[in-house]
């Protein structure tokens, strides 16, 4: 027998991964009845095609390292997108390796709009360290993230002066 709506999960998941809050919105905005969503949702779990956990720590791991995001928006976006709280907080608890990356890739993004010499301007140091509370810092580690890499910054200057 066929599940029309157990087919279109299966079309939509051919093409990408999804949460199993955002495959079942989908399938709903398809015109299929909340009672055929949560079958074809539940199958689908069922059978490993839909893992929201396995999905949540490579979603936070990608956004973390490619785009610079904090364990703030990760949780966040994770809830957005139908995530359970619980393992939303779980998935975007940055292990220390990661968190230097996103933060690092986050200083990369910011630096970009810094004019030269960001690094002897207090209030542009402040502005750096906002980029990264928005970006989903912690406090402690975006003032220590842009001390570290203001030092480096002008080690680096000073190295130039003197030759």
């Amino acid at each position: 027998m066929s599940d029309p709506a157990y087919q279109a999960a299966l079309r939509l998941l051919a093409r990408r991964d999804y949460f199993r809050a955002e495959l079942e919105e989908r399938l709903l905005r398809k015109g299929f009845t909340r009672d055929e969503v949560e079958r074809a949702g539940g199958r689908c779990a069922e059978l490993g095609l839909v893992d929201d956990g396995r999905l949540a720590a490579r979603f936070a791991e990608v956004r973390a390292v490619q785009r610079g995001w904090g364990p703030h928006r990760l949780e966040a976006e994770l809830k957005r997108r139908g995530v359970d709280a619980e393992l939303a907080e779980t998935a975007a608890r940055l292990d220390p390796k990661q968190l230097r990356a996103a933060l690092a890739q986050a200083l990369r993004r910011a630096e970009v709009r810094a004019p030269a010499g960001w690094w002897r301007l207090p209030a542009r140091r402040g502005r750096m360290v906002s980029s990264l509370l928005a970006r989903g810092f912690e406090t402690a580690d975006a003032i220590r993230a842009v001390d570290e890499l203001a030092a480096s910054r002008e080690s680096e200057h000073d190295a130039l002066d003197d030759q």
